[in-house]
């Protein structure tokens, strides 16, 4: 447990629910893991985004059981779905995925009736995990859909279909090429006898 998660988020514990959520997405953004591949700052940023992601949903659980060092009650976040005990059960999946284990995520997630945004927001994440891009694409969909003002559920969506994309993409050009060819047949063959005849060899006597 973070000792003041506020100050993780740079806000006042008097910050109402917008305000808190608002710090969350953009401290998300800035730190998040995709924005420093190959960066010798990742392991840093990553530690960071945990930290932010903790800190956030810390606050809002404290909200929704109405304890909070400024001594307001807050009602329930958007975060946690329509009760207390998928609150409890979304917060499980959340530790699964930040875990990589995104199979007892979807178990988790399968017992939960009630399907908010941020539950397709989990189950993308977790289909994508192992491999369902369908699935993993169509609940993106469904989050943005049901909540699309969400920052974090537009680039997810972005993300994917971006992936999809470039695999889609990646095949096309084999298909149309027959893998390394040129896509001329003589052109193909004459290019394998010039090699063969470097290696010593003849491909095609008639060339």
């Amino acid at each position: 447990m973070i000792n003041d998660p506020y100050k993780v988020l740079g806000v006042s514990p008097s910050a109402n629910n917008d305000e808190v959520k608002k710090a969350y997405r953009e401290l998300s953004r800035k730190y998040h893991p995709d924005s420093y591949v190959d960066n010798p700052l990742s392991g840093l940023a990553e530690e960071k985004f945990k930290e932010v992601q903790e800190a956030y949903d810390q606050i809002m659980k404290d909200r929704e059981s109405g304890h909070s060092s400024s001594g307001y009650s807050y009602g329930q976040s958007t975060y946690a779905g329509n009760s207390q005990e998928d609150s409890a059960e979304l917060n499980s999946v959340y530790h699964c995925l930040n875990s990589q284990n995104y199979r007892e995520a979807l178990n988790i997630l399968s017992r939960i009736p009630t399907r908010s945004a941020r539950w397709f927001y989990y189950s993308a994440v977790a289909n994508a995990g192992i491999g369902n891009n369908i699935d993993a694409v169509n609940h993106a969909r469904q989050a943005n859909a049901m909540d699309p003002g969400n920052q974090e559920y537009t680039n997810f969506l972005n993300q994917l279909q971006w992936r999809n994309n470039r695999y889609q993409n990646t095949g096309n050009n084999y298909g149309r090429q027959g893998g390394y060819g040129t896509g001329n047949f003589c052109c193909d063959l004459w290019c394998a006898d010039t090699l063969c005849e470097c290696m010593g060899g003849d491909l095609c006597s008639c060339m």
